[in-house]
């Protein structure tokens, strides 16, 4: 059974709490603001933005002792053909012995800020240079579509376009005025550089492809794409000790919009079409000990998965096709109870059960179950 009223509480349990949501507003705002106001760094930053799994709704709650995670963008008018990424992150550090003294890091493309009651990634990155993009793209990252620190669950109306602006009515003004994406030809060929100190090199990265694509693809999906992501997570979250360290974040939910299919009706339908699309679809990577190459949204040239082994997907494969197995067999029982059951052995103790008479019964009497159900055992990924 789909269970539809079970995987929206389902959903409710695993998203990140409001206060936890709370935190991390307010840890973004406070860096951001001080970022503005800075009056060094106030001649070389155009813009700074939210991005990642918290601007895209593709977290999920943290478990035990783990906080919110949240990277913040800062664009920059730093020409990367003349200053080193090691020069470009100099820049900073001025600052965040001002405002985050004993609490941040470098890293290898970022910075880490580790606070109280969240962590902070503030990545660096430029502009292109030439300048007959760089007036245009100045404007797309100061408008509210790219400064909002809505995500896209809380912005569902929200597009890739200067003109965009919040609504009051959840989603009114841009559902009457037919507000779509901007042209890709305006934004998608100019990616960002990023710095990247260990390497000495400056890359590209397009985070706005990345949030674009998310959002397109969730309405394609009649909403279930981001919350399908956050199930995946959540089953990789509760069964981290028995799978491989990759893959995860970003890269998992890469490979979860390539395998699930416009028009989705349900979760539960298309969970079970994730599962089994990655079985069906990787079954010779498994084989061969291969990994997959999914380019990337934003840079078609880099491939998302370039970091994971042929070794630790095969093992991540190898639970799949058990996850699948179980998925199938909820989906298509036809006992309320015995299907939330098989979906709780998948998804955890978060999954609630339906009552006596629940389930998806449009009308009509309850048939009662002859007899208790007793779901089939599958292994350690349920």
């Amino acid at each position: 059974m789909e269970l539809k009223s079970q995987f929206a509480e389902f959903m409710t349990n695993i998203r990140p709490t409001s206060s936890q949501q709370d935190d991390w507003k307010v840890g973004s705002r406070t860096l951001r603001s001080r970022l503005d106001n800075d009056e060094e760094l106030k001649k070389i930053v155009v813009a700074t933005f939210l991005q990642g799994s918290i601007r895209r709704s593709t977290a999920v709650r943290p478990t035990g002792d783990k906080r919110p995670d949240i990277d913040i963008v800062v664009v920059t008018n730093i020409d990367h053909n003349k200053l080193s990424p090691q020069e470009a992150m100099d820049l900073f550090e001025p600052f965040l012995e001002k405002h985050y003294k004993g609490k941040w890091r470098p890293q290898g493309r970022s910075f880490g800020i580790e606070l109280s009651y969240v962590d902070l990634d503030l990545v660096i990155t430029a502009l292109p240079t030439d300048t007959a993009s760089r007036s245009s793209l100045e404007n797309l990252y100061k408008s509210t579509a790219v400064l909002t620190t809505n995500s896209l669950e809380e912005d569902t109306d929200w597009r890739l376009n200067r003109n965009w602006s919040p609504s009051a009515h959840g989603g009114l003004f841009s559902s009457l005025s037919q507000l779509n994406d901007a042209p890709q030809e305006e934004w998608k060929p100019h990616p960002l550089y990023l710095p990247d100190r260990d390497a000495g090199t400056w890359g590209k990265t397009h985070p706005l492809a990345q949030i674009q694509w998310t959002a397109a693809k969730n309405r394609s999906c009649n909403g279930h794409y981001i919350n399908l992501v956050k199930a995946v997570k959540w089953w990789r979250q509760i069964n981290a000790d028995a799978l491989p360290r990759y893959p995860k974040g970003y890269p998992l939910e890469h490979m979860i919009g390539f395998l699930l299919s416009d028009g989705t009706l349900s979760m539960a339908s298309g969970l079970v079409q994730v599962l089994e699309n990655f079985r069906e679809t990787w079954r010779t990577h498994a084989l061969l000990h291969l990994t997959p190459t999914l380019s990337d949204h934003g840079v078609p040239e880099h491939n998302v998965l370039s970091r994971l082994s042929g070794e630790d997907f095969t093992a991540f494969y190898n639970a799949v096709c058990e996850a699948a197995a179980l998925a199938r067999q909820a989906l298509d029982s036809t006992d309320a109870t015995e299907s939330g059951i098989l979906w709780q052995e998948l998804l955890g103790s978060k999954f609630p059960l339906p009552g006596p008479q629940g389930g998806d019964r449009s009308g009509g009497s309850f048939t009662p179950p002859a007899e208790p159900a007793r779901p089939e055992q599958s292994g350690r990924f349920a």
